[in-house]
């Protein structure tokens, strides 16, 4: 009984493993766009912020070093965009897969570009404090 019981233990590990490793290829997170804003992997469903913490776990165990968006055509903008930016924000890369090719991912929805502060009238330069006025 307990042999059974050791192996079977064994077994359920190492099928976890191999669906652990058949999830990264390459370097890369194997991801595919699911409902919505859902992403679907070897081992899980995720939403956006679960999205986040679990390709944030890869990064940090060091076991990618990007993220490949599988069946991109049928990815939405907003789908293609999370992926974009959680790479950028982990510092890793981002690539599609549309029709077998694979390339660099380009977010589909830039961020909008930094505004100029506002200019000031009447605006004077402040003295240092080797400038005297007398």
């Amino acid at each position: 009984m307990r042999t059974s019981i050791i192996v079977a233990t064994v077994l359920g590990l190492s099928l976890v493993g191999a669906a652990g490793a058949r999830e990264i290829a390459d370097g890369k997170l194997q991801v595919r766009p699911f409902k919505d804003t859902q992403y679907k992997t070897e081992m899980a469903v995720l939403g956006k912020a679960e999205f986040f913490g679990y390709v944030g776990d890869y990064v940090a165990d060091k076991k990618i070093t990007g993220i490949l968006l599988k069946d991109g055509a049928k990815a939405s903008n907003e789908q293609k965009h999370v992926i974009a930016i959680t790479a950028q924000a982990q510092h890793i890369d981002a690539f599609v897969e549309i029709d077998g090719k694979e390339g660099p991912l380009v977010d589909p929805i830039p961020s909008p570009a930094a505004v100029a502060a506002p200019a000031v009238d009447d605006q004077h330069p402040v003295a240092t404090p080797t400038e005297t006025h007398g």
